[in-house]
């Protein structure tokens, strides 16, 4: 019977190069010649595989999250699409996926293979998670902001496009009082990079356009709703004729509390969201919104760590996706 060294002379390589290859080992870094020269070997050999020792040998990965990004499909359309994306990513590749909350990272499986820090965790909480899993534990951040750029893999998105494309339609419709409502960043960026801070700076550059107010509160779709309501209730704000939501969940809830006012949207108020959420096409009426890519985010991060475990290079990369805006009926 053909054992693993006998492979090994037949194909010119190591015993544990042949291990790793007829394992399919996703980290092994050959030449697609070399893994056919070794499958080649293997087959005229009669070698067979147990398929019970590939399976147990299967790759694995973590991936943290913050505790309530997944409570609920409407609030975290964001995060759901972002998953799809990673775990889509991972079966192509024969993969497991373990998703934790970063209180249950203690429960992280001992033969995992890389890790994705998924979310807007502050720098210092980025810092705790990475420490846990050390350097020699390849992972990839996705996130606004990173805590130490260039010693990891960080995919990110371009949030100043995001606020300008926005704001770019509703000075396209002719919309001029604009009020920013928004979800208070307890764990990300200071405010000179938030998104307040870019809706600031577009009003300086077009100074036909004007500032109707800034709203911060809770995120998810109750706070949009509250909020919006109690910007209306108070008779001295006139009505701004167009809104910007961070985020599309808030934007949700204004829809909803302009739609009980009998407020009509867009003809008397044009509201634009940001993230491209699959929901937003099913609102009265449908919400304009900016698009981040969110799935596409998922399945880069996993591209990015398997480049890592097969050692394919040994430098750190930054992927920044460019926004792109989805015309509904809100505008």
């Amino acid at each position: 019977m053909a054992t693993l060294v006998d492979i090994a002379q037949a194909a010119g390589v190591s015993k544990a190069t042949v291990s790793r290859a007829l394992r399919e080992d996703p980290t092994l870094a050959i030449t697609e010649e070399t893994r056919e020269r070794i499958l080649g070997a293997a087959k005229a050999l009669g070698y067979k595989v147990k398929e019970e020792k590939k399976k147990n040998r299967e790759l694995s990965i973590v991936v943290i999250h913050k505790e309530d990004h997944f409570n609920t499909k409407w609030n975290n359309s964001f995060y759901f699409s972002m998953r799809y994306g990673i775990e889509k990513r991972c079966l192509e590749n024969k993969i497991r996926s373990f998703f934790l909350p970063v209180s249950y990272l203690d429960q992280t499986p001992r033969d995992i293979g890389g890790a994705i820090i998924m979310g807007n965790f502050s720098l210092e909480n980025q810092e705790k998670i990475r420490a846990f899993f050390g350097e020699h534990i390849p992972m990839v951040l996705i996130a606004r902001k990173c805590s130490r750029p260039g010693t990891i893999d960080w995919i990110t998105y371009d949030e100043v496009d995001c606020v300008r494309l926005a704001m770019d339609r509703l000075h396209q419709a002719g919309r001029q009082r604009i009020l920013y409502i928004g979800g208070i960043n307890l764990e990300g960026p200071d405010e000179k990079t938030h998104k307040i801070a870019y809706f600031k700076e577009y009003l300086k550059e077009y100074r036909q356009m004007e500032c109707a107010g800034v709203l911060e509160g809770e995120h998810g779709t109750d706070s949009g709703y509250v909020m919006m309501n109690q910007w209306l209730s108070e008779k001295e704000h006139p009505l701004p004729d167009g809104i910007l939501a961070s985020n599309d969940p808030i934007a949700f809830g204004i829809l909803r509390a302009l739609a009980e006012r009998g407020i009509q949207v867009p003809g008397e108020v044009s509201v634009v969201g940001i993230n491209g959420d699959a929901p937003g096409e099913n609102t009265v009426p449908p919400l304009t919104s900016v698009d981040l890519h969110t799935s596409e985010l998922g399945e880069e991060a996993v591209r990015c760590l398997l480049e890592q475990m097969r050692g394919q290079r040994r430098y750190a990369k930054k992927v920044m996706y460019s926004p792109e805006l989805i015309e509904r009926k809100s505008v």
